[in-house]
């Protein structure tokens, strides 16, 4: 009679313990999107959520709906799928990192744009990388009324660009007209279909399409000969500056787009001219 009360006894803890053990799973996955339907248009490197490993920032973009005015939004990062951690890399994380309230103070409908440094103490040289695999990145939304909305997607980093090199050691010569860019694009089986390269720079003469210190931008095509139809290529293109360019800091934007995908894989490289 003992044993078989016993045995009923363990058996209805078991189920209870089980119980609890499925709504721990459920919690989680519950937590890591409330509301999700309130992002929309998210882009973290591409809106394909793929980065090229030789980035030394993370681009997000993304619209949101709130119930109330946004009081705050945070960024966290967790490796999900990180096989392999070579020299000089680490599994990326990041913890409550607070977007700049000045992006969303007192907007009900913010959009965001807004870049997140892998080394924030070494923005532009950064004294890792991030390891190539798959990270789960958490977009939280609180709000004046309490409430709040998550989002979480995989992001995808990956090694596209090998043996980067722009200019030397990311600077330009005061004076020069030229850029040096040397790389060899990774595509895998795919073929390369173009390369676009986009300067961002201050602008510094008067009569253009922006103001004198805001930002703009000139686009060009690479002639198509050096990686069209081709995989892997190797690229070796000398980059005209604008006539006249000033000592600054710069951003080159390098889109590639592969056969049969639907967006160009995008790297930033920042340098200067000095």
């Amino acid at each position: 009679m003992k044993n078989t009360f016993k045995a009923t006894l363990l058996f209805f803890l078991s189920l209870f313990i089980i119980s609890c053990n499925s709504d721990d799973d459920n919690s989680v996955i519950f937590e890591e999107n409330i509301n999700a339907e309130r992002f929309t248009g998210i882009e973290l490197g591409n809106s394909q959520f793929v980065l090229p490993q030789s980035n030394v920032d993370i681009h997000t973009e993304f619209d949101y709906t709130g119930t109330s005015k946004v009081t705050k939004i945070l960024f966290d990062v967790t490796p999900f799928d990180v096989p392999v951690v070579k020299d000089g890399e680490v599994a990326w994380e990041l913890s409550n990192h607070l977007v700049p309230v000045e992006r969303y103070e007192g907007q009900l409908n913010p959009h965001i744009h807004y870049h997140v440094y892998f080394d924030e103490e070494n923005k532009y040289e950064p004294s890792f990388k991030p390891a190539e695999g798959v990270y789960k990145f958490k977009i939280t939304a609180e709000h004046e009324d309490g409430s709040k909305s998550i989002v979480t997607k995989d992001l995808h980093i990956i090694q596209k660009f090998k043996d980067m090199k722009v200019g030397d050691n990311n600077v330009a010569v005061l004076g020069t007209d030229k850029l040096q860019t040397t790389y060899q694009y990774v595509s895998g089986n795919n073929t390369v279909t173009e390369i676009k390269y986009q300067l961002w720079f201050k602008e510094w003469r008067e009569g253009q399409n922006v103001a004198v210190g805001k930002w703009d931008n000139v686009e060009m095509i690479l002639p198509k000969e050096s990686y069209n139809g081709k995989k892997n290529p190797m690229i070796d293109y000398m980059y005209n500056l604008p006539e006249g360019i000033p000592a600054e800091g710069y951003w080159l934007n390098i889109y590639v787009t592969e056969g049969g995908e639907s967006e160009a894989v995008k790297l930033s490289v920042p340098f200067e001219v000095k």
